[in-house]
């Protein structure tokens, strides 16, 4: 009983380093991509190492888990997240502070850029630059639907979509005769 627990308890360990390491690169690759990576949307949780108390109260879990079944494994999203807001907040202010940093750095490249007498050129640089980084530059996954029709398949329109065909049938009959 002992070393199914032991063994418990090293998959977990193992399965937060990777959770950890697997942030970290993600953090990297997103300051380096200053913040234009695939995943704007998402937050990014602090994993934090384990002390001996909470060691001990999964142990405790554990013992629990394994008396009460037979030697089946809980699922991960049985166990609770140790994120929080104030880890979100720190997110926020982290990112807050970066666009700072980067405006900033813009900013003097700019002033230089402009006693150099290269002041418009720098800012159409510049434009082209934001352009071309705030745009998805990867190829389109396969079976995602594009937000233009004639770029799908039997040119299927997405959902939201105000079709033409739509539009002459609420001038017509009214805006209850669209499904």
């Amino acid at each position: 009983m002992a070393d199914f627990q032991e063994q418990l308890r090293q998959y977990r360990l193992q399965k937060r380093r990777k959770e950890t390491v697997d942030n970290f690169k993600d953090k990297l690759r997103r300051f380096w991509m200053l913040g234009t990576g695939a995943n704007k949307d998402t937050t990014i949780e602090v994993q934090q190492v384990p002390t001996k108390a909470e060691v001990s109260t999964e142990n405790s879990h554990d013992e629990a888990a394994a008396s009460s079944s037979d030697n089946e494994l809980l699922p991960e999203e049985s166990i609770p997240s140790r994120s929080t807001d104030h880890h979100h907040r720190e997110n926020n202010v982290l990112k807050y502070t970066l666009w700072a940093v980067y405006l900033l750095f813009w900013i003097t490249l700019y002033v230089i850029a402009i006693k150099l007498s290269f002041g418009l050129v720098f800012l159409m640089f510049s434009a082209l630059f934001g352009i071309y980084f705030n745009t998805r530059t990867e190829p389109k996954k396969r079976n995602e639907m594009s937000a233009y029709s004639v770029f799908n398949k039997n040119c299927e329109s997405i959902d939201g979509t105000l079709k033409a065909e739509q539009f002459e049938r609420e001038i017509r009959y009214g805006s209850g005769s669209v499904r």
